[in-house]
C-alpha cells in the first residue's frame, strides 16, 4: 500500500507544495507538477475503450498503486463561461458520437423509468395541490405562498406537458425497437473540463456506457441557473442530433418541477420558487421550439 510520500520518491521528486482538495493531492515540485487522485476504479480498460475509439480527450495515466493514480498537472486556460460551456459541449457530442453503438431496447429499464417518472408526476401533483389548498384559506398569504400561487397554474401545465412527453416517449422507444448507447461521463461540470494545449475531461470514476442524454442532463443540473442552454442544446444536436425518443426522454427530465419547500427563511422561499418557475419557462420554450422542429420533418 503506497503513500504519497512514496509516489513522490518513485517519480524522484522532492514536493514544494501540497494543495489538497477533496480526494485529490496536488504536488509541487521545482521538477514537475502532479495530481494523486483516490483510486475509485481501475481506469486502464475504459481509457483504452476511448483510444480504440478514436477519443484522446482523457488525462494520462502516469502511474497507480492499489490506492492511487498519478496524472500530470493540467494547466486550465480562464475565459468566459459562456464561450467554455459551448467547448464542454462539443467535446461531449464527440465523445458521444465517438463511441455511440445501438442494442435492443431493455424493457425492463424503460418500465422502470416510466413508473418512476409517472410516480414523481402523480406525487408532485398531489404535493402542489395540497400546498394551493392550504395557502388559499391562509387570511393573510407571505411573499412565497402568494408568488406560488401566482405560477401555480403554470406548474401544473409543465406537469401535465411532461406526463404527455413520458408517454410518447414510451411509445416511440418501444416501437422503435433498439435505443442509441454511448460512453458517458456522468460527472460533466465545467471543473471537470480542463482547456490548454490539451483539451481534456478529467474525474472519469463514474464514465459507463449509458443513455447519451443523460451527461446533458447532468450538465444542465449542475449549471441551470446561469447557461443559455437552449443555445448549448443547438450546438450539441449539430453535432449528434438526438432521435425523437431521446429528445422526449431529456425534456421529460428538465420539464419536471421541483419540489419548493417552504420550510426556510422567507427570502430563500422566494427566490428558489422564482428562480424554478424561471427555469420552468427556459424549458418549456426549449421543448415548444424542438417539438415544432419534429413536426416540419413529419410533413
Amino acid at each position: 500500500m503506497s503513500s504519497i510520500k512514496e509516489i513522490c520518491r518513485h517519480f524522484g521528486i522532492t514536493p514544494t507544495k501540497y494543495t489538497l482538495l477533496k480526494n485529490v493531492t496536488i504536488v509541487e515540485s521545482d521538477k514537475k507538477c502532479l495530481v494523486i487522485k483516490k483510486k475509485f476504479r481501475d481506469k486502464k480498460e475504459l481509457y483504452s475503450y476511448l483510444s480504440s475509439r478514436s477519443f484522446s480527450y482523457y488525462p494520462e495515466l502516469l502511474y497507480e498503486t492499489e490506492d492511487y493514480e498519478v496524472y500530470p498537472y493540467l494547466e486550465d486556460v480562464t475565459y468566459p463561461t459562456e464561450q467554455r460551456s459551448l467547448d464542454l459541449i462539443y467535446f461531449m457530442s464527440l465523445l458521444h458520437n465517438k463511441t455511440t453503438f445501438y442494442k435492443e431496447v431493455d424493457l425492463d429499464s424503460i418500465k422502470a423509468f416510466y413508473e418512476e417518472k409517472t410516480q414523481e408526476i402523480d406525487y408532485l401533483f398531489q404535493y402542489y395541490q395540497g400546498l394551493q389548498d392550504a395557502f388559499e384559506r391562509n387570511v393573510y398569504m407571505s411573499p412565497g405562498e402568494y408568488l406560488l400561487l401566482y405560477h401555480i397554474s403554470f406548474l401544473y401545465h409543465m406537469l401535465l406537458l411532461s406526463k404527455d412527453m413520458l408517454e410518447r416517449f414510451q411509445k416511440q422507444v418501444m416501437d422503435s425497437k433498439r435505443q442509441r448507447y454511448a460512453m458517458v461521463h456522468h460527472r460533466l461540470t465545467l471543473d471537470h473540463f480542463r482547456k490548454s494545449n490539451v483539451s481534456c475531461f478529467i474525474s472519469w470514476d463514474h464514465a459507463s456506457l449509458d443513455l447519451p442524454i443523460y451527461d446533458f442532463y447532468y450538465f444542465y443540473q449542475e449549471n441551470d441557473r446561469s447557461l443559455d442552454y437552449m443555445s448549448l442544446l443547438e450546438v450539441y444536436m449539430q453535432k449528434y442530433p438526438l432521435l425523437e425518443s431521446e429528445m422526449l426522454q431529456l425534456f421529460v427530465l428538465l420539464s419536471i418541477p421541483r419540489k419548493l419547500y417552504f420550510q426556510k427563511e422567507e427570502y430563500e422561499v422566494t427566490k428558489e420558487i422564482y428562480l424554478e418557475i424561471k427555469r420552468l419557462k427556459k424549458v418549456e420554450k426549449m421543448v415548444l421550439k424542438y417539438q415544432e422542429k419534429y413536426r416540419q420533418k413529419q410533413k
